[in-house]
């Protein structure tokens, strides 16, 4: 095939005819990069083209496919030869994180993390990796804006472009892992504004909030806590598709990785004792209502046998012939209630 910049750069990075295989991908989003020689670089290759780019090892070659589907994947195992167990782990989704070895190329699983911008929920999106010597693919479902990002920043490179495969794939990664970022730090200020407002006796707490953020945490080690072994496998000096100058890149983001990990520690400790402080608050306001109906239920069944006492009919009542009388039971019995009342209100009780 006829790799030469020039045929793709007249056509617009398209081409006049494609073959029946490539235009099946009219229905996926395609992004195609490639960079030549480590020097230029040239986006929209058509796919037609793309096998004409890898065959040049001094050229690197990225595909973004989104929304993927059985003719790309078709595709994939013709013209890359993808193992077909990797593809269909990529069809069917829901994968653990991992890193596979294949003949040839590498097939990586992660995850991107976001929160739904009406509820606050966490979402993972996963995206499946093929690395080759000098290509990667990715796939994934919807749009991700971390490959967006990770595609400007790859072609921002510079002299790192010079180091092949391995500074595209670092690319990747990194801006993958730095989604989790903001999502831990916004837990964290979620988790310490529920420590002081479950304090707070004017606002409702309710623990369905430490609920959900339990949820969210153990969903998100579900997904960084295999990266390690990715990590390990990348950091292989013996592996032939990343130069030795690549792997203090991947060596930085698996300390990334390594600190979020230890920043969910500490938040699932957070929890622990949020979680611990919610039923102590919970159990303290319990046994203060319980103190002050008991207070309020004495002084009330004082009043009570006093004009339950007045009530019952006897010949003769004490003061009962006295104009004054039922006042001056009715204003002694008042003030001695407002005492107890008030004794009981200087001593915390009420």
């Amino acid at each position: 095939m006829n790799a030469s910049p020039s045929k793709n750069a007249q056509t617009g990075g398209q081409t006049a005819a494609l073959p029946l295989a490539a235009a099946a991908l009219a229905r996926a989003k395609v992004k195609t990069l490639a960079c030549l020689g480590g020097i230029s670089l040239e986006r929209g290759v058509a796919m037609d083209e793309v096998q004409g780019y890898v065959k040049d090892p001094t050229n690197i070659v990225w595909v973004d496919i989104q929304d993927a589907g059985q003719e790309e994947f078709s595709l994939l195992l013709e013209e890359f030869g993808f193992h077909p167990l990797a593809l269909e782990d990529v069809a069917k989704g829901q994968q653990r994180p991992k890193v596979d070895e294949y003949k040839g190329h590498l097939f990586v699983v992660m995850y991107s993390a976001g929160r739904h911008a009406e509820t606050g929920e966490f979402r993972a999106q996963e995206v499946g990796l093929f690395i080759g010597r000098n290509y990667l693919v990715s796939l994934h479902k919807g749009p991700l804006a971390a490959l967006d990002d990770a595609m400007n920043r790859w072609a921002r490179g510079g002299q790192m472009l010079n180091e092949g495969i391995g500074f595209l794939a670092y690319t990747v990664v990194d801006a993958v892992i730095d989604t989790y970022f903001p999502v831990i730090d916004g837990i964290e200020d979620e988790l310490e504004a529920a420590e002081m407002q479950m304090f707070d006796p004017t606002q409702h707490f309710g623990v369905e909030r430490l609920v959900r953020y339990k949820r969210t945490l153990v969903a998100l080690r579900r997904v960084l806590s295999p990266l390690r072994e990715v990590f390990n496998v990348f950091l292989r000096r013996d592996h032939s598709f990343f130069s030795g100058n690549t792997l203090a890149y991947f060596q930085n983001v698996y300390d990334h990785v390594l600190r979020l990990l230890d920043a969910l520690d500490t938040e699932r400790e957070m929890l622990a004792a949020a979680l611990d402080a919610h039923l102590a608050v919970a159990s303290n306001r319990v046994n203060a209502t319980m103190k002050a109906l008991t207070v309020i239920t004495i002084v009330l069944a004082f009043a009570g046998s006093v004009f339950g006492a007045w009530g019952m009919n006897f010949s003769h009542v004490p003061l009962a012939e006295h104009p004054w009388g039922f006042w001056g039971v009715w204003l002694g019995t008042m003030l001695l209630m407002g005492l107890a009342l008030f004794y009981s209100w200087t001593r915390r009780w009420l």
